[in-house]
């Protein structure tokens, strides 16, 4: 199967208002961002966008809300040793369908928003978990369905404050916001609302990653 005929197969299988978590490819902050939390089923995911069909993914990543063709998607994705993007598609459980409609509403209307590279959570630009957070909010009359958690900037495994976070937020004159509710891909993978629908290529086990993301193709071994 080539590249084009498998990407036809990934979007058939594919429903509106499905969510993609991913282990992004790129830099530092995607590293970092993947060694906060572990995802479902234990493994390591740093991204998330909701599927809004039509081979469409709507997506928060730097510079700003967009939508993003599934075969640009799985491209800058993590590869796992066979070569195949590190993708779950999970799905909100039946009895919350039909909010699907009303939170792709609502994620289109933050198209071209800023990313919220401060993870602020001002309403007015968003990071790749707070859209789906919000969308799903909005559609269900302003009451959480996926619900806020802590967020932290500390390694998982050490629990100390990752680097990175500490030159951000000194960079900008504020405190690390640990501990202020926000959302995390890894942590919303988890979440009971949602149910497994696909695992494209193999997650890897978040402490068992090599990837270190200073390839944007990165493989992992």
């Amino acid at each position: 199967m080539d590249k084009s005929e498998s990407d036809t197969v990934i979007t058939e299988e594919l429903l509106p208002g499905d969510l993609l978590f991913q282990l992004r490819s790129g830099g530092e902050v995607e590293w970092v961002i993947s060694r906060i939390f572990a995802g479902r089923g234990g493994v390591a995911i740093n991204h998330v966008g909701i599927y809004a069909g039509d081979g469409q993914v709507i997506e928060a990543v730097m510079p700003k809300v967009r939508k993003t063709s599934i075969e640009e998607f799985k491209a800058r994705s993590v590869l796992d040793n066979h070569q195949s993007p590190c993708i779950l598609v999970c799905r909100v459980r039946s009895e919350y369908s039909p909010l699907v409609v009303p939170a792709l509403e609502f994620a289109e209307n933050t198209l071209s928003h800023p990313y919220d590279t401060h993870y602020s959570g001002t309403k007015k630009s968003w990071y790749c978990s707070e859209l789906i957070v919000d969308s799903f909010r909005h559609a269900n009359q302003g009451e959480f369905l996926f619900q806020e958690t802590p967020m932290s900037f500390r390694d998982m495994d050490s629990g100390e404050l990752l680097p990175y976070w500490g030159e951000h937020y000194r960079s900008i004159g504020q405190e690390v916001p640990e501990g202020l509710p926000g959302s995390h891909p890894a942590l919303l993978s988890r979440s009971d609302i949602i149910v497994l629908v696909k695992n494209i290529g193999g997650l890897p086990a978040k402490e068992g990653s090599l990837w270190t993301g200073t390839d944007s193709r990165a493989m992992l071994v």
